[in-house]
């Protein structure tokens, strides 16, 4: 009975340890960024947005993935940008922190090109809407070119990433879309490419001791600093599942700035 009983005790830590990476694993159901209803988006995610009706079906569905991304005909700027892209691109074009005249960025002869920073923008430049996807028809709500398609309103991010010349304006909620939010140069430099950054400021980590932390966009040389080298949406890579913000390293004791930086 002993012998039993021993092994009834090693088979159920097994099972616990089986499923423990799943049942630590956040993701993005339940976060901030899935628009379901009942989702973790708040007043935004009750109404629905990841609700989707296609060719005439009667049924409805809901997926939080298909907000932003599509297993079909997505965007043709996906493949540069983000995966099977299905949020509809700001129009903006965007002033970014270089030719904002900082004279310790630009003394390092520094270009910027933003990466997949494009498609977070697309949501947080205050510009388009939450419900508006790319696919023609993809949401009860908006389509490709901002017509209403169902029984929906348009719905806008009520707080932005993107701080502007004319911040007063930066703390509008309720209503858009507020076109020419595009001005970058006072928030963190992104589209930084980081291996010739690193090359020409001491004052950076080295690229070695960065390359496992999934903060580094791209491959190879062209390794960018971009919005998912902090937030990680999918709260899959680094703390994200735990810290404010979708944060992949805690801010405490500045531990996510000095990732980077060697201060």
């Amino acid at each position: 009975m002993k012998r039993l009983n021993l092994l009834a005790s090693g088979l159920a830590v097994g099972v616990l340890v089986a499923f423990a990476p799943a049942i630590s694993q956040a993701g993005l159901i339940g976060s901030t960024h899935d628009f379901s209803p009942g989702g973790g988006a708040g007043s935004l995610s009750t109404n629905g947005y990841a609700t989707f009706k296609w060719g005439g079906e009667t049924n409805t569905y809901n997926n939080p993935c298909q907000v932003c991304h599509v297993p079909h005909k997505a965007a043709p700027y996906s493949l540069a940008h983000a995966p099977l892209w299905n949020h509809a691109l700001s129009a903006n074009s965007y002033v970014t922190y270089d030719q904002a005249g900082s004279v310790t960025f630009n003394a390092l002869n520094l270009s910027v090109a933003l990466g997949s920073s494009i498609a977070c923008l697309s949501c947080h430049d205050g510009s388009v809407a939450i419900n508006q996807s790319y696919s023609q028809g993809g949401t009860t709500n908006y389509n490709q070119n901002g017509n209403v398609n169902g029984n929906g309103t348009a719905a806008y991010v009520p707080s932005f990433a993107v701080e502007t010349v004319n911040s007063s304006l930066a703390t509008a909620s309720g209503s858009g879309p507020w076109v020419g939010y595009n001005n970058l140069t006072r928030m963190h430099p992104i589209g930084v490419n980081y291996v010739d950054a690193a090359s020409k400021d001491p004052e950076l980590q080295p690229i070695s001791g960065i390359l496992d932390t999934a903060m580094l966009k791209g491959k190879g040389a062209t390794r960018t600093v971009e919005c998912a080298s902090c937030h990680d949406i999918h709260r899959t890579q680094g703390q994200s599942a735990t810290i404010s913000h979708d944060l992949i390293v805690d801010l405490n004791g500045g531990q996510l700035c000095l990732t980077c930086h060697n201060k």
